[in-house]
């Protein structure tokens, strides 16, 4: 697959990774409870939510027209994946995280924002442009244009956001 880079760079620039967007519910592509749905994010691209993300009834999938809050997950050629942040959205069991909220405080006061990790790349996403970073016990993906980076490659990495609703850690190449 071909990715057009100024494609991407203006999604990631337009909805950045960790930010909370409104979008309307525009189609569900392969009917309600198969893969999930479409998003119109009042410009391009259109944004994305999984069917693990939804209620497990589809019948309580939200309707062509609902309009909710969503937090970027992710830029894909073409396409912004989204969590819903709209409890009536998404299945009661729906966690992104693996950490509990107690959890997830202690590894914020861990790791702040500006700390600086050090972290090993694991898994390099050409497709995407992006690829993720390890570090002590946690994991971060990190989006690139430039260089892809070598698997296995380790160095500095700042923290650059934490992210409360889907108990992320956000890094980016520390300079």
């Amino acid at each position: 697959m071909t990715t057009d880079i100024s494609e991407l760079v203006a999604a990631r620039r337009a909805f950045p990774v960790g930010s909370r967007v409104r979008g309307v519910v525009s189609a569900i592509p392969m009917g309600p409870g198969r893969s999930g749905i479409l998003v119109d994010l009042a410009q391009p691209p259109q944004g994305w939510v999984d069917v693990l993300h939804l209620p497990d009834d589809p019948t309580d999938w939200p309707p062509i027209g609902t309009t909710g809050l969503f937090e970027v997950l992710q830029h894909q050629p073409g396409l912004v994946r989204l969590f819903p942040l709209d409890a009536g959205m998404r299945g009661r069991r729906t966690r992104f995280s693996r950490w509990s909220g107690t959890e997830w405080a202690a590894v914020a006061r861990r790791y702040p924002v500006d700390a600086v990790v050090t972290g090993t790349v694991t898994h390099v996403f050409p497709s995407d442009r992006e690829y993720t970073v390890a570090f002590d016990d946690c994991w971060s993906t990190v989006e690139y244009t430039d260089r892809e980076p070598m698997v296995g490659w380790t160095g500095p990495f700042r923290v650059t956001g934490l992210l409360e609703w889907t108990h992320r850690i956000l890094v980016a190449p520390a300079t």
